[in-house]
């Protein structure tokens, strides 16, 4: 029996993950980081819960790779910390993996690059790589055969015809593979809401070259730092338009590093320039690559606009380019960028006002095009949100797939086949793992919770002192609040806390006040009644005691 858990990347944006199961034997496509929500106070990464695998420790055949954007390897070096494999993937993704393994010092897997038409046996597993354009180098959908099913990950993928590596989808393997027979194609949902084709790269390439020709003071354009190919464009616009360009932003010089060493970029010679050289060139010459599109508050981004830098900064005549999709949820820290380039004397320019980014992925007659090369006998949407997944199966049933054969999945559904039929669903454990980013270690949703009671409702820290020998209190109970302003004013509520400690503790046996469990809890039921009484908001109550 083949089993398809997805662990991530259904329902809603990023930490694509699925497990291919087959006779307990596992195959893992993807393992991908998303930004976390607003209400996650210090959490800098998402990913998948591994719960699921737990006790599969010894039965992995690979991690494979389908491209190396964040979505899709972001959470890669936690699994292999936890569960040591091989992995596979293209050259450009196998390097960024690379850096990120030795920046969290995690030993580094056995790595197998990808190539076209090359088949790789993984136990049960025969892979193949087949090339897709992306907005990435080296990015591949996955066909995967076992004893029980053929199956078609699309992986992230668009059809652009003109892309700026020359590197074409492989049209043909699809329509080969649909004339061999699949049994389902896992196909990315994610611009599914966009009618036509997505544009193409050249068009972008041209805008560019328009703005770099004609701007006279700096110009600094964000984009994702995976985006080498644009990033190529760039230089090459440069050197033609007699401009410097500045790297600005870690992941964007170690992505260009590795975009180097596998000679998917070729940087112009006497172009690139350091960022603290800029200052002393004229400002006409200046072309700043920054990353941090998504107005991250740590990156290079925000330390640019917001005077952080101290070489780089926007000035009168300044112009900032967004070169990439503001992913949803993001507007507002955008928004605040904006703000302030134009605060400082410069103007923005967004894909809204103009042809500056496209996507990477399919829109809807791309999706239909490879549907109908594949003709798969089941339809399942894969990435995005659960309304993009259902709009992906309306276009399933435009297509004339019946309802029984479109397969709409969330996060912790699993599909079962056998001989090629599907012949139940199940449900695996599933969740997210919240990192903060000062430790790189999970963080326990207590804490965020605590976090996000101490940031909407602030913290009261009632402190009683006991006197060891007789049991009684020392002195009056001390009433510490932070971002709370319900203690002080005519009420006199800190009055009334105070006294109401001094009775409960009055009418405790000698046993529950020397115990300091029982003493501490006590001390927060009687603060957070008292607060109620008095109809204030309740905080986050930290209760000390003391033996003297």
């Amino acid at each position: 029996m083949l089993k398809i858990a997805f662990l991530g990347g259904l329902g809603d944006f990023g930490k694509n993950m699925t497990v291919f199961d087959q006779d307990g034997r596992l195959l893992v496509v993807d393992c991908g980081s998303m930004f976390p929500e607003a209400d996650f106070p210090g959490i800098d990464l998402v990913f998948p819960d591994f719960t699921y695998l737990q006790d599969k420790a010894d039965r992995f055949e690979g991690l494979v790779l389908t491209h190396g954007h964040e979505d899709h390897l972001g959470a890669a070096p936690f699994l292999l910390r936890q569960f040591p494999m091989p992995v596979y993937g293209g050259p450009v993704t196998l390097g960024i993996l690379a850096r990120k393994l030795e920046e969290l010092e995690v030993t580094a897997p056995v790595q197998v690059a990808l190539q076209a038409g090359v088949r790789h046996d993984l136990g049960p597993f025969a892979l193949e790589a087949i090339p897709v354009t992306h907005s990435i180098p080296d990015a591949f959908s996955l066909l995967i055969r076992t004893a029980d099913a053929t199956v078609l990950h699309t992986g992230d993928f668009k059809l652009d015809q003109t892309p700026l590596d020359g590197r074409l989808t492989h049209y043909h393997r699809f329509q080969e593979a649909g004339a061999r027979g699949v049994t389902a194609l896992l196909i990315d949902s994610t611009n599914v809401e966009v009618e036509g084709m997505t544009g193409s790269e050249v068009r972008v390439r041209g805008t560019l070259e328009r703005y770099i020709a004609s701007q006279t003071g700096k110009l600094f354009i964000t984009l994702f730092s995976s985006n080498l190919m644009r990033v190529q464009a760039i230089f090459e616009l440069a050197a033609a338009h007699g401009k410097r360009v500045a790297l600005f932003g870690r992941s964007l010089v170690q992505n260009v590093k590795v975009g180097q060493e596998t000679g998917y970029l070729r940087i112009p010679p006497g172009v690139e320039v350091a960022v603290e050289e800029v200052p002393d060139l004229p400002r006409s010459e200046v072309i700043v690559i920054a990353s941090g599109s998504q107005a991250e508050p740590f990156a290079a981004l925000n330390r640019l606009v917001f005077d952080e830098s101290r070489h780089l900064y926007v000035e009168e005549g300044d112009l900032l380019i967004f070169s990439a999709r503001i992913i949803p949820g993001n507007e507002k820290r955008v928004a605040r960028v904006i703000n302030q380039v134009y605060r400082n004397g410069g103007q923005a320019v967004t894909p809204r006002e103009d042809r500056v980014h496209v996507s990477g992925h399919a829109a809807q007659e791309e999706i239909k095009l490879l549907a109908s090369w594949v003709r798969p006998r089941y339809y399942v949407p894969i990435h995005g949100e659960y309304r993009q997944l259902k709009g992906n199966a309306a276009l399933a049933k435009e297509m004339g797939y019946p309802d029984e054969n479109t397969l709409v999945c969330d996060t912790g559904h699993c599909l079962l086949f056998e001989a090629g039929e599907l012949v139940g669903r199940e449900e695996v454990p599933t969740g997210s793992q919240l990192i903060d980013g000062d430790t790189s270690d999970a963080v326990d949703r207590v804490v965020v919770r605590d976090r996000r009671h101490l940031s909407q409702d602030g913290v009261v820290v009632p402190i009683v002192v006991i006197n060891r020998q007789t049991g009684r209190m020392e002195s009056a109970p001390e009433i510490i609040g932070r971002g709370y302003p319900y203690l002080e004013g005519a009420n006199g509520t800190v009055e009334e806390v105070r006294a109401d400690l001094v009775a409960m503790v009055r009418s405790l046996p000698q046993e529950e006040i020397r115990d300091e469990s029982i003493l501490k809890a006590k001390v927060k039921s009687t603060v957070k009644k008292t607060l109620k009484r008095n109809d204030a908001k309740i905080p986050l109550i930290i209760p000390v005691v003391m033996e003297i």
